[in-house]
């Protein structure tokens, strides 16, 4: 195995670097092969979390001054507004709903299990997740709606102009379509499932923190009751 370049060791002895010094140990029975594949995701998602660590130092360091600005308002990894800019933008658009006298609503979506994802698959899988469910959102909303990554696995809509009912639809829409994607993501193939919460201004809430309050507590009865599902607020 003299030359071999395409395996990075730890500089100590490595799972890796045993099984190329000594082959007969992974004929040794499934004891031992589930032990060393185990050893051999770990190592991966080690690896992968450095990369992840890297290349998110590399992006802020090579950011100019429009960059920088357009990071203060958008979600990196999704590339949705983040938390800062959806809470401005539901302030302003409940100022908007108050003064012409019409509906608002908001729609909040968990990944369902996703510390478990984070466990089980490490950060680049996690976040390809997060991607999914972040480019299933910008395909299900319109122009004048404001969508947003609210924080590690939730994801914020505002969608003006919009009542409760129609709200519930477009929240369907996406839980639906995420449902339908397969990650694949270094040989793991995974089935992704959203709680949906539903929430709407005058019907729920008259004021920006309620609205989100009860679009949360729907949320939260969705995955409650198993995830994979859509709550609107009582």
């Amino acid at each position: 195995m003299a030359g071999r370049t395409d395996h990075i060791c730890s500089g100590r002895t490595c799972m890796f670097c045993r099984v190329l010094e000594n082959p007969q140990k992974v004929k040794g029975g499934t004891g031992t092969r589930a032990y060393m594949d185990n050893q051999v995701i770990e190592r991966v998602k080690e690896l992968e979390e450095r990369s992840l660590l890297t290349t998110t130092q590399s992006a802020l360091s090579n950011a100019g001054g429009e960059d920088i600005e357009r990071l203060a308002l958008i979600d990196s990894l999704t590339d949705l507004y983040n938390s800062r800019t959806f809470i401005k933008e539901i302030k302003d658009e409940l100022k908007r709903a108050k003064r012409y006298k019409r509906p608002v609503s908001l729609v909040m979506i968990s990944v369902d299990n996703f510390p478990e994802i984070q466990r089980s698959y490490g950060a680049l899988t996690a976040d390809s997740v997060l991607k999914l469910v972040g480019g299933v959102v910008k395909g299900a909303v319109r122009d004048v709606d404001i969508a947003a990554r609210y924080s590690a696995e939730e994801f914020a809509i505002i969608l003006p102009e919009t009542n409760a009912s129609g709200a519930a639809i477009v929240a369907e829409r996406i839980r639906t379509r995420v449902t339908n994607h397969d990650i694949t993501h270094n040989w793991h193939n995974l089935k992704v499932a959203t709680s949906v919460g539903v929430a709407a201004f005058p019907t729920h809430a008259r004021e920006h923190d309620e609205l989100i309050h009860r679009t949360i507590q729907a949320l939260e009865t969705a995955a409650q009751r198993g995830g994979n599902q859509v709550v609107t607020a009582i």
